[in-house]
């Protein structure tokens, strides 16, 4: 992955996108190498953290055919992401948790199949997705929404006619 990362971007093929598309190439190939399930590694961060070292790095290997260190800071790319992904994953799932037990019993869209993974698959809810995602009618969703917001799991926003139920939680996690 290092190898193929600085060989793209050395050539530099496009005019615009060649960062994008070379981060993505990275995940594309942990993927093909079955290293990853799915693309959940975001490594732009760790690039964008430490851009110094990243271009310094890139340079040495052009200009000194430095590899060793180049392959290595590649490694702690990988491996400080994948550090911070599996914090978030059990994050998500200790504020799934949270959010059970806090409405157990004091709304029945707790008890709906689905109703709580919709929460945290859209952390931007709107009334029409929780009618189309289960399958219910735009009272029952409005409802279930409200009561939520209602507890304080969610906050009610009006964005021109439209309401958002947004997940705070899951959006400030996200952020960080």
């Amino acid at each position: 992955m290092a190898v193929m990362h600085y060989q793209f971007e050395a050539i530099h093929p496009f005019t615009d996108g060649n960062g994008r598309t070379g981060r993505i190439l990275n995940i594309l190939y942990l993927i093909h190498q079955r290293l990853l399930d799915k693309p959940i590694l975001y490594l732009s961060r760790f690039f964008i953290e430490s851009r110094n070292d990243y271009y310094r790095c890139l340079r040495e290997v052009t200009e000194n055919g430095k590899w060793q260190q180049w392959i290595l800071y590649m490694l702690e790319a990988v491996a400080q992401t994948s550090r911070d992904t599996a914090y978030r994953i059990e994050a998500i799932h200790t504020l799934i948790g949270d959010v059970i037990t806090k409405a157990r019993g004091k709304t029945k869209a707790i008890e709906r199949e689905g109703f709580v993974d919709l929460l945290f698959k859209w952390p931007y809810c709107k009334i029409n997705i929780v009618e189309r995602e289960l399958k219910c009618s735009r009272i029952t969703a409005t409802k279930y929404l409200n009561e939520m917001a209602g507890l304080g799991m969610l906050e009610r926003l009006k964005v021109g006619r439209e309401y958002y139920y947004i997940n705070t939680n899951l959006v400030k996690l996200l952020s960080e």
